[in-house]
Protein backbone atom coordinates (compact mmCIF):
# COMPACT_ATOMS: atom_id res chain seq x y z
CA UNK A 1 0.00 0.00 0.00
CA UNK A 2 1.61 3.55 -0.84
CA UNK A 3 1.59 5.95 1.57
CA UNK A 4 -1.19 8.96 1.65
CA UNK A 5 -0.57 12.45 1.91
CA UNK A 6 -2.99 15.79 1.30
CA UNK A 7 -2.66 18.01 -1.25
CA UNK A 8 -3.81 21.92 -0.51
CA UNK A 9 -3.25 22.78 -4.99
CA UNK A 10 -4.89 21.09 -8.07
CA UNK A 11 -3.18 22.20 -11.01
CA UNK A 12 -4.34 21.53 -14.80
CA UNK A 13 -4.19 19.00 -15.93
CA UNK A 14 -3.14 16.60 -13.53
CA UNK A 15 -0.76 18.02 -10.99
CA UNK A 16 -1.34 18.12 -7.59
CA UNK A 17 0.06 20.02 -4.76
CA UNK A 18 1.62 18.94 -1.44
CA UNK A 19 2.52 22.21 0.81
CA UNK A 20 1.76 20.95 4.53
CA UNK A 21 5.11 21.41 5.73
CA UNK A 22 4.87 18.07 8.35
CA UNK A 23 3.58 16.13 5.67
CA UNK A 24 6.78 17.24 3.38
CA UNK A 25 9.58 16.16 6.23
CA UNK A 26 7.88 13.24 6.68
CA UNK A 27 7.50 12.34 3.37
CA UNK A 28 11.49 13.42 2.66
CA UNK A 29 13.47 12.42 5.68
CA UNK A 30 11.45 9.64 7.41
CA UNK A 31 9.86 7.84 4.90
CA UNK A 32 12.96 9.06 2.20
CA UNK A 33 10.22 9.37 -0.57
CA UNK A 34 11.93 10.45 -3.31
CA UNK A 35 11.35 11.95 -7.11
CA UNK A 36 9.82 9.21 -9.87
CA UNK A 37 7.91 7.54 -6.56
CA UNK A 38 4.65 6.63 -6.54
CA UNK A 39 2.38 7.24 -3.68
CA UNK A 40 -1.79 7.97 -3.13
CA UNK A 41 -2.36 12.12 -2.92
CA UNK A 42 -5.86 13.08 -1.65
CA UNK A 43 -7.14 16.41 -2.39
CA UNK A 44 -10.85 17.40 -2.13
CA UNK A 45 -12.07 13.92 -0.50
CA UNK A 46 -10.74 11.78 -3.98
CA UNK A 47 -7.71 10.09 -3.66
CA UNK A 48 -5.81 9.93 -6.58
CA UNK A 49 -1.98 7.86 -7.18
CA UNK A 50 0.30 9.73 -8.66
CA UNK A 51 4.39 9.88 -8.63
CA UNK A 52 6.42 12.15 -6.95
CA UNK A 53 8.19 14.62 -10.11
CA UNK A 54 9.78 17.57 -8.37
CA UNK A 55 10.28 17.83 -4.19
CA UNK A 56 11.22 21.46 -3.20
CA UNK A 57 11.56 23.36 -0.33
CA UNK A 58 8.09 24.32 0.67
CA UNK A 59 6.25 22.08 -1.84
CA UNK A 60 5.81 18.63 -3.44
CA UNK A 61 4.47 18.52 -6.65
CA UNK A 62 2.49 15.58 -8.02
CA UNK A 63 1.49 13.95 -11.36
CA UNK A 64 -1.61 12.36 -11.30
CA UNK A 65 -1.79 8.50 -13.08
CA UNK A 66 -5.17 7.15 -12.05
CA UNK A 67 -8.35 8.41 -9.75
CA UNK A 68 -8.65 5.41 -7.34
CA UNK A 69 -12.17 4.46 -5.75
CA UNK A 70 -14.11 5.80 -3.16
CA UNK A 71 -13.46 3.95 0.43
CA UNK A 72 -16.57 5.57 2.00
CA UNK A 73 -18.61 3.27 3.91
CA UNK A 74 -22.19 2.84 3.12
CA UNK A 75 -23.68 3.96 6.47
CA UNK A 76 -22.53 7.14 8.58
CA UNK A 77 -22.05 6.34 12.21
CA UNK A 78 -21.40 9.60 13.94
CA UNK A 79 -19.97 8.90 17.91
CA UNK A 80 -20.71 10.55 20.47
CA UNK A 81 -18.62 9.73 23.16
CA UNK A 82 -18.63 10.98 26.93
CA UNK A 83 -14.94 12.49 27.12
CA UNK A 84 -12.69 10.08 28.71
CA UNK A 85 -9.24 10.83 29.81
CA UNK A 86 -6.84 11.97 26.89
CA UNK A 87 -5.34 8.91 26.24
CA UNK A 88 -8.21 6.89 25.80
CA UNK A 89 -10.05 9.58 23.84
CA UNK A 90 -6.98 9.18 21.51
CA UNK A 91 -7.07 5.84 21.22
CA UNK A 92 -11.01 6.12 20.12
CA UNK A 93 -10.27 8.82 17.72
CA UNK A 94 -7.46 7.25 15.83
CA UNK A 95 -9.55 3.43 15.79
CA UNK A 96 -13.08 4.48 14.91
CA UNK A 97 -11.35 7.04 12.83
CA UNK A 98 -10.00 3.78 10.78
CA UNK A 99 -13.22 1.86 11.62
CA UNK A 100 -15.28 4.02 9.26
CA UNK A 101 -17.15 6.45 12.12
CA UNK A 102 -17.70 9.90 9.79
CA UNK A 103 -18.19 12.02 13.01
CA UNK A 104 -16.81 12.35 16.62
CA UNK A 105 -19.28 14.23 19.52
CA UNK A 106 -17.33 14.65 22.59
CA UNK A 107 -19.62 14.82 25.50
CA UNK A 108 -19.54 16.14 28.88
CA UNK A 109 -22.05 14.07 31.01
CA UNK A 110 -22.59 14.34 34.52
CA UNK A 111 -20.11 11.48 35.27
CA UNK A 112 -17.40 12.75 32.77
CA UNK A 113 -13.92 11.95 33.69
CA UNK A 114 -12.70 15.24 32.10
CA UNK A 115 -13.74 18.16 33.83
CA UNK A 116 -12.22 21.29 32.36
CA UNK A 117 -14.24 23.99 31.16
CA UNK A 118 -15.42 23.81 27.57
CA UNK A 119 -13.24 26.93 26.51
CA UNK A 120 -10.35 24.55 27.82
CA UNK A 121 -11.55 21.23 25.80
CA UNK A 122 -11.84 23.44 22.61
CA UNK A 123 -8.38 24.29 22.60
CA UNK A 124 -7.10 20.76 22.30
CA UNK A 125 -9.27 20.60 19.05
CA UNK A 126 -5.48 21.43 17.25
CA UNK A 127 -4.30 17.94 18.36
CA UNK A 128 -7.23 15.68 18.19
CA UNK A 129 -7.91 16.79 14.04
CA UNK A 130 -4.04 16.08 14.16
CA UNK A 131 -5.18 12.42 15.39
CA UNK A 132 -7.77 11.80 13.01
CA UNK A 133 -5.51 13.15 10.34
CA UNK A 134 -3.01 11.01 10.46
CA UNK A 135 -5.11 7.71 10.97
CA UNK A 136 -7.08 9.28 7.56
CA UNK A 137 -3.89 8.95 6.02
CA UNK A 138 -3.15 5.25 7.37
CA UNK A 139 -6.01 3.73 6.54
CA UNK A 140 -6.57 5.53 3.28
CA UNK A 141 -9.85 7.32 3.75
CA UNK A 142 -11.78 9.87 1.29
CA UNK A 143 -13.12 11.95 3.60
CA UNK A 144 -11.30 13.54 6.82
CA UNK A 145 -14.06 12.53 9.72
CA UNK A 146 -15.97 15.38 11.73
CA UNK A 147 -15.32 16.76 14.96
CA UNK A 148 -17.67 18.24 16.88
CA UNK A 149 -17.27 21.28 19.52
CA UNK A 150 -18.14 19.60 23.24
CA UNK A 151 -21.57 19.57 23.56
CA UNK A 152 -24.09 18.44 26.40
CA UNK A 153 -26.20 15.24 26.37
CA UNK A 154 -28.86 17.72 25.20
CA UNK A 155 -27.41 19.74 22.18
CA UNK A 156 -26.01 15.85 20.89
CA UNK A 157 -29.50 14.03 21.05
CA UNK A 158 -31.20 17.70 19.28
CA UNK A 159 -28.66 16.95 16.76
CA UNK A 160 -29.47 13.76 15.58
CA UNK A 161 -33.06 14.80 15.99
CA UNK A 162 -32.44 17.37 13.26
CA UNK A 163 -30.34 15.17 11.12
CA UNK A 164 -33.32 12.61 10.75
CA UNK A 165 -31.01 9.61 12.32
CA UNK A 166 -31.15 6.72 14.66
CA UNK A 167 -30.41 7.16 18.53
CA UNK A 168 -28.47 4.30 19.44
CA UNK A 169 -26.97 4.21 23.01
CA UNK A 170 -24.55 1.21 24.51
CA UNK A 171 -26.54 0.53 28.30
CA UNK A 172 -25.62 -2.17 30.66
CA UNK A 173 -29.02 -2.27 31.53
CA UNK A 174 -30.58 -2.94 28.32
CA UNK A 175 -32.27 -6.08 27.10
CA UNK A 176 -31.11 -6.41 23.70
CA UNK A 177 -28.07 -6.64 21.78
CA UNK A 178 -26.81 -4.41 19.03
CA UNK A 179 -27.29 -7.44 16.66
CA UNK A 180 -30.87 -7.58 17.72
CA UNK A 181 -31.37 -3.85 17.24
CA UNK A 182 -30.01 -3.69 13.67
CA UNK A 183 -32.54 -6.36 12.76
CA UNK A 184 -35.21 -3.68 13.08
CA UNK A 185 -34.64 -1.31 10.21
CA UNK A 186 -31.83 0.68 11.11
CA UNK A 187 -31.25 3.66 9.45
CA UNK A 188 -28.17 4.48 7.94
CA UNK A 189 -27.52 7.61 9.59
CA UNK A 190 -26.86 6.55 13.18
CA UNK A 191 -25.94 8.54 16.26
CA UNK A 192 -23.88 6.24 18.81
CA UNK A 193 -23.71 7.12 22.35
CA UNK A 194 -21.17 5.13 24.59
CA UNK A 195 -20.96 6.77 28.49
CA UNK A 196 -18.29 7.13 30.90
CA UNK A 197 -16.61 4.54 33.16
CA UNK A 198 -19.14 4.81 35.77
CA UNK A 199 -22.60 5.06 33.19
CA UNK A 200 -24.85 6.93 31.93
CA UNK A 201 -27.12 8.47 35.48
CA UNK A 202 -30.80 7.66 35.87
CA UNK A 203 -31.78 11.44 34.60
CA UNK A 204 -29.49 10.91 31.06
CA UNK A 205 -30.93 7.75 30.61
CA UNK A 206 -34.70 9.20 30.92
CA UNK A 207 -33.95 11.81 28.65
CA UNK A 208 -32.59 9.85 25.93
CA UNK A 209 -35.87 7.48 26.27
CA UNK A 210 -37.88 10.92 25.50
CA UNK A 211 -35.78 11.39 22.52
CA UNK A 212 -36.70 7.78 21.26
CA UNK A 213 -33.24 6.22 22.25
CA UNK A 214 -32.68 2.67 21.20
CA UNK A 215 -30.89 0.72 23.64
CA UNK A 216 -28.61 -1.78 23.40
CA UNK A 217 -26.01 -3.94 25.92
CA UNK A 218 -22.42 -5.10 25.38
CA UNK A 219 -22.64 -8.33 26.62
CA UNK A 220 -21.95 -9.36 29.97
CA UNK A 221 -17.99 -8.88 30.56
CA UNK A 222 -17.48 -4.82 31.43
CA UNK A 223 -15.19 -2.86 28.60
CA UNK A 224 -13.45 -0.34 28.98
CA UNK A 225 -14.77 3.36 27.76
CA UNK A 226 -12.62 3.10 24.30
CA UNK A 227 -12.86 -0.96 24.16
CA UNK A 228 -16.86 0.06 24.15
CA UNK A 229 -16.70 2.44 21.77
CA UNK A 230 -14.34 0.57 18.95
CA UNK A 231 -16.03 -2.09 19.44
CA UNK A 232 -19.56 -1.01 19.03
CA UNK A 233 -18.29 1.09 16.56
CA UNK A 234 -17.16 -1.72 14.50
CA UNK A 235 -19.83 -4.19 14.84
CA UNK A 236 -22.78 -1.34 14.18
CA UNK A 237 -20.55 -0.91 10.49
CA UNK A 238 -20.01 -4.39 9.86
CA UNK A 239 -24.07 -5.53 10.55
CA UNK A 240 -24.59 -2.53 7.89
CA UNK A 241 -22.36 -3.82 5.37
CA UNK A 242 -20.65 -0.40 6.04
CA UNK A 243 -16.68 -2.15 6.29
CA UNK A 244 -16.52 -3.93 2.79
CA UNK A 245 -16.41 -7.68 3.80
CA UNK A 246 -19.44 -8.58 2.48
Amino acid sequence: MSPMFFATTFKEPDLLYIEDKEDIFHMVNVLRIREGEKIDVNYNSKIFRAYVEKIEEDRVICKIIEKIGNKEANVEVYLCQSLPKKESWEIILEKCTEIGVVGFIPLQTQRSIVNLSRDELNKKYQRWNKVIKEAVKQCGRNKLPLLYKVQTLEESLNLAKKENADILIAWEGAELSLKNIIRNNIRDKIFLFIGPEGSFTDEEINLMKKYNGIFFNMGPRILKVETAAIVASALLLYEKGGLGLF
